[in-house]
């Protein structure tokens, strides 16, 4: 089996540049992508470590900064299948830095971190209003660019975003949107519409049982209200009181409120028909992914992600530094290597979620499923969350918990 240190199997100045935050020019696209998704493909087979890249130093040059001193210790807090853990743990290897990847399913989970101020983690994966939420709070340090000079791949749609304007306090990671994810051998018609899953006399009746709905608070309510023809966003009681009730008399309906875990694998195994997704999960279960190994063909094709037509969320996760972190600059240098366009292509081609600015290395089966790289085009027609005051989240949490006693 190949040791860590074949992970990214390019040339000693291409794994300078790697780690330590050199420039490179990098080589041009359909015969790197060709390459790359050979390369992905041959060692996923022999060891599942999907980590050969670039092997001849003609296609790569780098311009080496000098290596910061970096502290042993980095914590990280990020979603669950979000990441590939061999590049993650090869990271820390060559940088002898002492790794801990600590997971969380919903945005309450880390926002209850940060809010304590001593979250003990040195980065952390939040998504866009939210960013904004815990940098008015003072919840996050302000993050030096200078020391991540690959920020300069990340593609302009994705810089100085409105929820932090000039990236003062955020980098984005991946994106995407929430909808449903369906089994297309097992359920018709086709699912199309929100409704599909609140109304009896639709999906939500002939599927009982076999459907769920996301256990993250702020998701479940966007769904709900969008359905409703109101604003995602709103903190409105009327609004709240009356998507509250339709939640209420979904609720009998539903096998539960999943988890990325639990849909995942419950609609790998059937027990689950339709799920309210993201749509990279739904992405990992129609490509059989997971976070140490690569696959590029379709295993489960049957599995279906719906972008329902009443409108839906789009989301930008965002690497955050949070407050009081104690290792700075390993967290800089990490944030760096993750947006290097070799290792975000592998990302992707790993997890099936998009990294912006590893795009142009993928397979092209990878970039153009719309399932994992989103057209802009609809996502400029969704809806944005909007950051919300510790009292409007306190009454949404207020309504989950009547939900969740019903």
């Amino acid at each position: 089996m190949a040791g860590r240190r074949d992970v990214l199997k390019i040339a000693v100045t291409g794994i300078a540049g790697l780690l330590i935050g050199g420039a490179g020019a990098f080589f041009a696209r359909q015969q790197e992508v060709d390459r790359l998704k050979k390369e992905v493909e041959d060692l996923a087979k022999q060891a599942g470590i999907p980590t050969k890249t670039v092997t001849e130093t003609r296609t790569l040059t780098t311009t080496v900064l000098g290596k910061p001193q970096l502290e042993k210790n980095l914590n990280i807090y990020n979603w669950t299948f979000y990441v590939n853990r061999n590049l993650v743990d090869w990271w820390a290897k060559e940088n002898e830095v002492s790794l801990v990847y600590d997971y969380f399913e919903s945005i309450d989970e880390v926002l209850a971190k940060l809010e304590t101020g001593a979250s003990g983690y040195d980065i952390a994966v939040v998504s866009d209003a939210e960013v904004k939420e815990v940098a008015d709070l003072g919840l996050i340090e302000e993050i030096d660019l200078k020391k991540i000079p690959n920020f300069k791949y990340v593609p302009d749609e994705f810089k100085n975003p409105p929820y932090d304007p000039g990236n003062r306090f955020s980098v984005i990671y991946s994106y995407g949107t929430t909808g449903l994810g369906w089994n297309s051998n097992r359920v018709e018609p086709p699912v199309t519409a929100w409704a599909d899953v609140f109304e009896p006399d639709r999906h939500l009746g002939k599927y009982k049982g076999k459907i769920t709905m996301h256990s993250d608070t702020d998701e479940t309510f966007a769904a709900t209200l969008i359905y409703l023809g109101k604003d995602p966003n709103s903190t409105k009681d009327e609004d709240l009181r009356e998507a509250i009730e339709v939640l209420i008399k979904q609720k009998p309906y539903l096998a539960g409120y999943a988890t990325t875990e639990e849909y995942m694998e419950g609609l790998e195994t059937e027990r689950f028909l339709i799920s309210h997704a993201w749509n990279g999960d739904i992405a990992g279960v129609v490509y059989a992914s997971d976070e140490r190994q690569v696959t590029v063909s379709k295993s489960l094709d049957y599995i279906v992600y719906t972008v329902p037509e009443e409108g839906a969320l789009a989301w930008y996760d965002n690497f955050v530094i949070p407050k009081g972190a104690q290792n700075k600059e390993a967290a800089h240098a990490f944030i760096n290597f993750m947006l290097d366009p070799r290792v975000a292509a592998i990302n992707s081609i790993t997890i099936k979620y998009p990294f912006p600015t590893g795009v142009d290395y993928v397979p092209e089966e990878i970039a153009k499923d719309q399932m994992i790289f989103t057209p802009s085009e609809l996502l400029a027609k969704l809806h944005l969350s909007r950051p919300f005051t510790p009292d409007e989240r306190q009454k949404r949490q207020e309504y989950w918990l009547e939900l969740m006693a019903a």
